[in-house]
Formats: C-alpha cells, structure tokens, sequence
C-alpha cells in the first residue's frame, strides 16, 4: 500500500473534489486520478461515486476513510517519536549510583530533570562500583554515579569529579573510642578492622591501605563486607571498627558512632558515562551542564560528627 495513496484519498473525501485535492496536493488532477485508481484496484472496492459533478464516499470509503486517517496519524506520530528517540528527548534513560552517597541529592536532581524532560523514563539501580563498571561494559546503564573506576577503562568510560567525601572512623556506641572526639589512625590498631569489600570498591580500599602503609601501620583487616549496610550492621553489633566515607552517615546507622580523623582523608565521588553516550543520555549531561552545580548539589552534608 502506497502510503502516498492514502494521503491522496484522504484528501479527495475530505474535499469531496478531485480538484481541490490537487490544489492542495500540489500536482495535478490526473495524479490524484491515478493515485485512487491504484488504489481502488488494489482494494478491488470502488472508494467514491464520482460524476462531472459529484465526488461522494460509497459505503466501502466511509469505513475505509477511518482506517486510512488512523493509519496516516499513527504513522506521523511513528516520525515524530523516532525524531524525539533521535534527538534525547524521549526513551529511557538508565542510571546507577550508590545509595550512600547519592541519597542527600539524587532524588531532587531526577524530579527536576523529569520536569525538563518528562518524555525520558528514568529507571534507577543501586549498584557499587564495580557493578556499574560492569553495567556500562554491557552496556545496561547510561550514567553512573560512583568512585573512581578503573581507569585502564579510559577509552569506555568518561568521568566529572563532583566532591570528596571524608573518611570517618565508626565504632559502635558502646565502644572505648566511641565518647572520642577525634581518633588516629594509631588508635584502629588493637581492634579488628572492616573495610568495603576491595572487588566491590578498589579505589576506596586501596587508598585506606595506602594511608596505613605511609603511616607504617598495619591494620588487622577482619572482614570485608559487600555492603555497607552490612558493614554498619558488623559494626553495631562487635568490637571491631570500620573506616568509611562520610556519607556512609545517610544509611542506617543506628548503635554506630562516626568519629573523625585527625588526618584528612578523602574519596571522590564521580559521574560516569559512556565515550559514545546515548541520546537519552546526551540530554541528561546537556541538562547538567547548563542547570545544574553539580559540586555544590552532591557536596557531602557530613561535616560534623
């Protein structure tokens, strides 16, 4: 079926006049003639009674002039949502990020980019580090919100620093540290330590080791949890301690202490996104870059103890 056809016959039984459908069809009435013709022959019904006078739908063109017109808008809204798909104003945009840190600024951030670009479903996933990291080599995310990845994954990934988050010792509040208003690293030592699991966070872990290392300490690494919800868990409920980001502060941390160092410590937070970005995801860091201050919006509100 000749979708210029349709156009034609729609046309003639909305002017009922081969004429006026030329007119406005720019082209010819013999065009127009030959454009109904083809396609009542391919039809085998007869769309119009038609005299030197008079042009009028059969019974046959009524029912098939509500097809036709549905058939004509469906296909016209088929063009514009593929130009919106095209353009990074409709589709889905996938996000991953860690809930810890992403808590205090993530939702308002989404409201308000939904109110710039409702047409863009937004789907969310909890992931950690290395989850994301392998998300966007599968390509099942857009944008990751997370620390420092890997960057033998330069030529996939690109990255925004957007704040540091300091590193806080957590002990529960029964505990001998727990009444310090400020600890050193010296003061871990006789207590079994937890830390973020390494697969689950390597820049995160690796930097705390180093610190240890400069320092000419060795820490007894007891455990390494993959999650921090289940780290805070191990914590409230032992003698051990755990070093964790500031934000760490937005899950749920009751029984637990968060005690600051008296060395500075940091670990970034940072936006990833893929070197070929999606449309969807085009927008979003097109939307970031002109309406949003992302230094100050995913700025840790942990500055106290």
């Amino acid at each position: 079926m000749n979708f210029k056809h349709l156009k034609t016959f729609i046309e003639v039984a909305n002017g009922q006049s081969f004429s006026n459908a030329a007119a406005r069809l720019h082209t010819v009435q013999s065009a127009i003639s030959r454009h109904i013709n083809a396609l009542e022959e391919e039809l085998g019904v007869s769309l119009f009674e038609r005299n030197t006078r008079h042009v009028a739908l059969t019974r046959s063109g009524e029912v098939y002039l509500t097809h036709a017109k549905a058939i004509v808008a469906h296909c016209e809204q088929a063009k514009h949502d593929a130009q919106l798909v095209a353009q990074g104003k409709q589709g889905v945009l996938r996000i991953g990020y860690l809930s810890s840190a992403c808590a205090h600024f993530l939702p308002s951030m989404l409201r308000r980019f939904n109110e710039f670009a409702s047409n863009i479903d937004v789907q969310i996933f909890e992931m950690t580090a290395a989850e994301q990291l392998t998300a966007f080599i599968d390509g099942s995310i857009d944008i990751g919100f997370s620390r420092p990845v890997d960057y033998g994954y330069e030529g996939l990934i690109k990255h925004k620093h957007l704040s540091d988050d300091p590193i806080y010792l957590v002990v529960n509040d029964t505990h001998f540290l727990a009444e310090k208003g400020e600890a050193g690293l010296s003061d871990l030592i006789p207590y079994p330590l937890t830390l973020f699991a390494r697969e689950q966070a390597i820049g995160l872990f690796d930097t705390l080791i180093s610190v240890f290392h400069q320092h000419d300490i060795r820490p007894k690494v007891h455990s390494e949890p993959a999650s921090m919800q289940a780290l805070l868990t191990q914590v409230a409920s032992s003698q051990s301690v755990a070093l964790v980001p500031g934000c760490v502060r937005n899950l749920q941390t009751q029984q637990c202490r968060f005690i600051p160092l008296n060395i500075k410590i940091f670990v970034p937070l940072e936006m990833h996104w893929e070197n070929s970005p999606t449309a969807t995801a085009q927008t979003w860091l097109h939307w970031c870059e002109q309406h949003v201050n992302l230094e100050r919006e995913t700025a840790t509100p942990c500055s106290s103890a």
